[in-house]
């Protein structure tokens, strides 16, 4: 074969491959559909002549989901958060949050100056609110209070000719005034400015502080330290009493306070004398005009120094025990049961204002016993004890180990996110008081602390 004829050759086989690739192409533009049968339309070109910011070439039906219901208690998580078994960073871990996560909570507290929140969505226990976002931001600035505002939070005008004792300014463009008021909530935090979004916390008052009011501007007074909410401070009566009254407080009992009116609850508390005076001015010289009895319930209305005015009179508080306040007879302890009603008053015939569950751990402030209950005081009510472990006194079913490792932590609660309040070396013998499963741990109570049971070998 001469090199024509090669040439020749070459160039025909070149078109076959040429018409081969060529009808191959073809084929998968223009294939039918794996049934056999055609669909009317030209498949492999994905073009959208509908909308052409679609990058896919697509318009598909948007997708329909479950609508998120909102409301005061709802909140979402903002970065990376820890879930923890009590309002504390040494509190044991129970679970993580992440960015976007939706939450619910069920109450808020201030636990030195960090405001915690109890959540009972998706999981129940503690979390920071700083990382935390409200889906409806709340209108007071009351910090993790949860009563009743005192009144409509207007305040009254002064009269003509009054002045003002506090600087002479109004930093708010508010209305100036000089009234004095009662901090209503358990906390109230004081901002620089009027708002709850812009006005930063510098400090906080507590129920009960009595505060002049430089001015007001749209629901919120200046103080001589920052602004506060006035729907936590009871006004009822400030500067309006121009002797009207004269003659309730005669004799020795001139210039004692009488009361500003007010029927606003403070606080609640419970008599600890076994017997306390009533009378009808804030004095020891003020007319008796009744009595109480050790753990009488009371209401304190008004406040006037180391006095408390209830609806029948005046008595000294130094014979008062105040909800929430740290009394003589605290604990630390563990609930037994399941849905433990905290209370509004200590007994059953008080209405019910939450609930814990078997597992939290609890602070007891104060204690008091009823018909052979005893009721303890914690942050945000009353529990009956008869359902709460308290911290090293036992059951009645102690057993005694033996430490099986060198340096072993004691800590304040049962698990590794609560401190080490001291340790423990192989060979030491121990009295287990109590003992609860937290996670795959048991952990066991001794008098100093809380153990882990895995390394302790039981007699």
């Amino acid at each position: 074969m001469n090199f024509s004829r090669k040439q020749s050759l070459r160039k025909f086989l070149s078109l076959v491959l040429v018409l081969t690739l060529a009808a191959t192409t073809l084929t998968g533009c223009f294939g039918s559909s794996d049934s056999g049968e055609t669909t009317g339309e030209t498949s492999g070109l994905n073009i959208n002549l509908s909308d052409p910011s679609d990058p896919s070439g697509t318009t598909a039906a948007p997708t329909e989901t479950e609508a998120v219901e909102i409301n005061e208690n709802t909140a979402t998580i903002l970065s990376e958060l820890t879930v923890r078994s009590n309002p504390s960073a040494e509190a044991f871990v129970v679970g993580t949050l992440y960015a976007g996560d939706r939450v619910e909570i069920d109450r808020r507290e201030e636990v030195t100056n960090i405001d915690w929140a109890y959540i009972i969505s998706p999981m129940s226990g503690w979390i920071m609110m700083d990382y935390v976002k409200m889906d409806i931001e709340p209108e007071d600035d009351a910090g993790s209070d949860t009563s009743t505002p005192a009144g409509n939070g207007t305040v009254t005008e002064p009269t003509q000719g009054s002045t003002n004792s506090g600087t002479g300014t109004s930093t708010g463009g508010g209305t100036t005034t000089n009234i004095t008021g009662t901090i209503t909530a358990s906390t109230l935090n004081i901002r620089s400015e009027p708002s709850t979004t812009s006005g930063k916390i510098q400090g906080a008052y507590a129920k009960g502080d009595t505060v002049t009011i430089l001015e007001t501007k749209d629901g919120w007074g200046r103080t001589n330290k920052g602004w506060i909410s006035m729907q936590y401070v009871s006004t009822s009566g400030s500067g309006t009493n121009t002797g009207t009254n004269s003659g309730t407080n005669t004799g020795t009992n001139t210039g004692t306070s009488t009361g500003n009116g007010s029927t606003t609850v403070q606080f609640k508390g419970i008599v600890t004398a076994s017997e306390l005076n009533i009378r009808s001015t804030a004095s020891t010289e003020g007319t008796r005009v009744g009595s109480l009895s050790y753990g009488a319930r009371v209401e304190i209305l008004e406040k006037s120094g180391n006095w408390g005015r209830t609806k029948d009179g005046w008595i000294s508080l130094d014979y008062v025990y105040q909800d929430g306040t740290t009394g003589s007879k605290t604990a630390s302890g563990i609930v037994t049961g399941n849905q433990l009603n905290v209370r509004s008053g200590p007994g059953t015939g008080y209405g019910s204002v939450g609930s814990l569950n078997a597992g939290d751990r609890v602070s007891i402030l104060e204690q008091f016993t009823y018909n052979g209950t005893t009721w303890g005081c914690i942050k945000n009510g009353w529990i009956s004890l008869d359902y709460v472990y308290i911290d090293g006194t036992g059951t009645g079913n102690d057993k005694h180990g033996t430490i099986t490792g060198d340096n072993l932590n004691i800590r304040s609660g049962p698990g590794t996110g609560y401190g080490s309040v001291g340790s423990l070396n192989s060979g030491e013998v121990v009295t287990i008081l109590y003992q609860v499963t937290v996670g795959d741990t048991t952990w066991g109570n001794i008098d100093k602390g809380w153990i882990s049971m895995d390394y302790v070998d039981l007699d």
